[in-house]
């Protein structure tokens, strides 16, 4: 009989007497505990915050999926993002996933809705309560909340199989950038950001080669570790283009930039003796962005702290914000170690130290910009019920006369806690 890692039967019932057609549910939390050095400048409600220890939770979800015949699918789901204590009351969940799709094969189904589905590398679409990192890559998400929301857009696909070549290719209609809690319309010179006044759409696509096991391509999410359950080697390449996404000034007039975006990446995850009970995952990604002149954006994951002190504030901005995605040349890595269970039974879990690093040449920075994670997670019912520890370690940039330079560093440390239904 069927089980999850909970030991019960799945969330789902049968739709007719075989079990092809059926409905399921599932839900999960995603809560933070943390501790923060802010940026310079950092304040709140005028006060200097040079830290800040804070509770939130940083997803929540609930969805529902069916198979309503032998080539209907459908999938919808609702949730939110960084409950902080910042957050205005009463705050609403919001309509993620809401798409059908129909299978004429295994190697061509097509869809449409508001949905997750998109190209350009693997963990442009993570499956974000499955991660190997305590959180996502934030480099493979190159335009969240400017023309999406929380990754997913309005979009028509079509995805399948060919033997070891899993495919997806997306066409998508962009929310419009005004919409984004930090649009500002006034352009700048030399320096490209995202314009209202664009009317083009979003191609992308994203294209790999399994040379082991298969992973499924029923949902658009991608894992970041099968706990030894699979044993997967993936090699994947990827693009993403929009015309006339990006507006600057230039002497004065405004000149539109197309977005051009690719990426390449290879994943890995394998277990290392006959039991598997041990496991080696790796991932390594590499990220050629083009969103125009000196395009940089800053963000803060769950950021604690949004006000600052423009007279003490570098160009990070508040909080935990700092250089993410730009135009320019990155690389992204992670790699960790899944040990056997803990003890002579299962009850106590397994352990699966990680790290994880980025290296990013941005156009507008002199300097290089690097970010480190090293982390634990702790495994009491696989992916259903796990405990993270994360440390990482961000750059501090300030604006001189010579440029944008690397001034200093800042730590976070978050203990996360997942529990998933399914």
């Amino acid at each position: 009989m069927e089980s999850t890692d909970w030991g019960h039967k799945p969330l789902r019932l049968n739709l007719n007497d075989n079990g092809t057609h059926w409905i399921s549910f599932h839900t999960y939390a995603q809560f933070w505990m943390r501790g923060t050095e802010n940026n310079p400048g950092s304040s709140l409600s005028e006060e200097p915050q040079s830290s800040t220890f804070d509770i939130s939770i940083r997803r929540f979800r609930l969805g529902i999926q069916a198979q309503l015949t032998e080539q209907l699918f459908v999938y919808s789901q609702v949730g939110i993002n960084n409950l902080n204590y910042l957050s205005p009351r009463g705050t609403p969940t919001d309509l993620l996933d809401a798409y059908a799709e129909y299978a004429l094969s295994e190697a061509l189904e097509f869809g449409a809705g508001k949905t997750a589905w998109t190209g350009l590398s693997r963990y442009s679409a993570p499956n974000t309560s499955k991660l190997l990192s305590h959180d996502i890559v934030l480099l493979a998400l190159p335009t969240s909340d400017e023309t999406n929301d929380l990754i997913r857009k309005l979009s028509v696909y079509a995805k399948g199989k060919l033997g070891a070549l899993d495919y997806r290719i997306v066409y998508s209609k962009p929310f419009s950038p005004r919409n984004s809690a930090n649009f500002d319309s006034e352009l700048i010179e030399n320096s490209a950001k995202f314009t209202d006044k664009s009317t083009g759409n979003i191609y992308s696509g994203y294209f790999k080669w399994a040379f082991l096991d298969s992973e499924s391509n029923k949902i658009p999410f991608s894992d970041g570790t099968y706990l030894g359950k699979k044993k997967i080697l993936n090699i994947g390449i990827g693009a993403e283009f929009q015309n006339m996404a990006l507006a600057s000034l230039q002497n004065g007039e405004t000149q539109f930039h197309d977005m051009s975006l690719w990426a390449a990446d290879v994943f890995l995850d394998l277990p290392i003796n006959q039991k598997k009970t041990s496991v080696l995952t790796s991932y390594l990604g590499y990220f050629n962005y083009d969103f125009g002149p000196n395009y940089i954006r800053n963000t803060g994951v769950n950021n604690p702290i949004v006000s600052v002190n423009p007279d003490q504030a570098s160009f990070n901005g508040a909080g935990n914000a700092y250089p993410v995605v730009g135009t320019g040349n990155s690389i992204y890595a992670q790699i960790g170690y899944l040990f056997p269970y803990l003890g002579a039974t299962q009850k106590y879990g397994r352990l699966q130290p990680f790290v994880s690093y980025q290296y990013s040449d941005f156009e507008v920075l002199n300097d290089p910009m690097t970010t480190y994670d090293f982390g634990i997670n702790w495994y009491l019912k696989g992916h259903l019920s796990k405990f993270t520890l994360n440390l990482q370690s961000r750059p501090i940039y300030g604006e001189t006369s010579e440029g944008i330079t690397l001034e200093d560093r800042k730590w976070s440390v978050i203990l996360q806690y997942i529990i998933r239904l399914e």
